[in-house]
């Protein structure tokens, strides 16, 4: 008695252009469900509907649920005058800046950002030391606004430091 092997078959391949048109599908009804409640959120105001009753009668009825828009009679005329604008700065705050000059940089820095300073930057004057990286090592030497004046808080103000010992 001889056996035969019967040949093998694969599986049958999944139908992919099946599946893609049907994720397809899913999607476009979902974008078309979220398109049709945004619309419907604009026309009522953003307000969800909060009766039971109205959504039990729209699926009772195949009939579309129209909402009434609330109409406001014109307004009269008032004799009171309109509320003022508001006030705004003519331009910029502006901080008289302190003396700088022999006080630690990062003392000077502290006293800036107190006083609403938001852009302080430093430099180095010394030759082999030319990165200000630990600002409590350095001692300011020049400074770019002039002790004094008043400047807008947002004005770039530039400490010259040293890290040598006077």
């Amino acid at each position: 008695m001889t056996y035969q092997q019967e040949p093998h078959t694969p599986p049958p391949a999944k139908n992919n252009r099946t599946l893609i048109i049907a994720a397809a599908a899913v999607g476009i009804a979902v974008v078309l469900v979220c398109g049709v409640c945004g619309i419907v959120a604009m026309v009522t105001g953003g307000e969800p509907s909060t009766s039971t009753s109205a959504t039990s009668e729209a699926k009772a009825s195949s009939a579309p649920v129209v909402t009434p828009v609330p109409t406001t009679p014109a307004a009269a005329p008032t004799t009171e005058a309109p509320p003022p604008a508001p006030t705004t700065p003519a331009g910029p705050i502006k901080v008289k800046v302190p003396n700088l000059v022999g006080k630690n940089a990062a003392v000077a820095e502290d006293e800036l950002r107190a006083l609403g300073f938001t852009r302080i930057d430093f430099g180095s004057e010394d030759e082999e030391d030319t990165f200000v990286i630990l600002r409590a090592n350095w001692t300011v030497t020049k400074q770019s606004a002039k002790a004094g004046t008043s400047v807008p808080v947002d004005t770039l103000i530039v400490l010259t430091c040293t890290k040598k010992q006077s």
